[in-house]
């Protein structure tokens, strides 16, 4: 089958840089919630043989077996554990959950939570009932770290995959978990944007206003990262349309390790641009819980899912 002329070629690999990072930490459990599928399996298996968790698995017995065995993997009795259907496996997940959150150890088992076949509203229903111990207050968010093709330091982006319509609250989690991950990937002080389609606040662009407002509150309450908006996204990456439009004195325009979106349009839009164009490795997950949560889809190559839980160990030890 034929590419599209501006697609490109082949996926980008898991950064290497990444997975060392992921290493680098206490190997921690990752629950694979109805996990008896190809998908979630191989990722959970990967994830084991590259050294950065210890799979979990929630679901029916002799399907994740049988699915298991195609891999050449035979999971140990105690890392299964039998759940019928979706709804029960979501259950049964929610209930492991509560108890190591409640249980009295310094650190927790379970480092990380992998959907796997099942609806996201089942998941996520019985993953988020107040009662099991991951809500903490705090807005839930979704954030990308898209690694080039090279390898290279990511763009993460926020929010594509979890918030609709974003509030105040929902972009200033963001903005905090996005400084909180880029200072876990090692950048020193990261450089966020948030984006609009002009630099300039007016008042026939909602979202230009908007964008002014959470930069200035991300400038008055988060240390450690330079945040400047609106900036358009040229502005937001590229040092030549800096320099023709002339910004001065700018620390981030031109130089974003972070782009803050207005809402889940333009993010998806951009965060698949830049995997299917830019030909980048998205690893993603949901942050502002007391764990991090992967949502991997069946459109992910399984590049992106080993990425997406490295990128959740990492910032579990965060």
């Amino acid at each position: 089958m034929a590419h599209h002329r501006f697609m490109s070629d082949g996926w980008a690999s898991c950064p290497s840089s990444l997975l060392q990072e992921a290493q680098k930490q206490d190997r921690k459990k990752l629950l694979v919630v109805n996990a008896g599928a190809a998908l979630p399996l191989q990722s959970a298996y990967e994830a084991m043989q590259s050294g950065i968790a210890s799979p979990l698995l929630v679901g029916d017995k002799e399907t994740i077996l049988a699915e298991a065995e195609k891999l050449g993997w035979q999971p140990a009795d105690e890392d299964i554990i039998h759940a019928s259907g979706e709804r029960e496996a979501a259950q049964r997940a929610a209930e492991l959950v509560r108890e190591d959150i409640a249980s009295h150890h310094h650190l927790h088992q379970i480092g990380a939570i992998l959907k796997g076949q099942l609806h996201t509203d089942v998941f996520m229903g019985a993953l988020l009932d107040k009662s099991v111990g991951i809500r903490t207050g705090e807005r839930l968010v979704h954030i990308f770290a898209i690694f080039p093709p090279d390898g290279s330091a990511p763009i993460m982006v926020s929010d594509a995959a979890v918030n609709v319509s974003p509030d105040h609250k929902t972009k200033a989690q963001s903005l905090l978990q996005m400084a909180k991950m880029g200072v876990a990937l090692g950048m020193a002080r990261p450089k966020i944007a948030v984006l609009s389609a002009t630099e300039t606040p007016i008042s026939s662009m909602p979202a230009s206003i908007d964008a002014d407002e959470i930069a200035q509150w991300g400038q008055e309450h988060i240390e450690g990262a330079d945040i400047e908006g609106p900036l358009s996204f040229d502005l937001a990456l590229s040092a030549q349309s800096v320099a023709i439009k002339g910004i001065e004195g700018a620390a981030v325009a031109g130089h974003a390790d972070g782009l803050l979106v207005p809402d889940i349009v333009s993010g998806n839009i951009l965060y698949k641009a830049l995997v299917y164009v830019g030909g980048g490795c998205a690893a993603g997950v949901v942050l502002g819980g007391s764990l991090p949560i992967l949502l991997t889809s069946r459109a992910d190559p399984p590049q992106a899912r080993l990425a997406s839980i490295a990128l959740a160990a990492v910032m579990s030890a965060a």
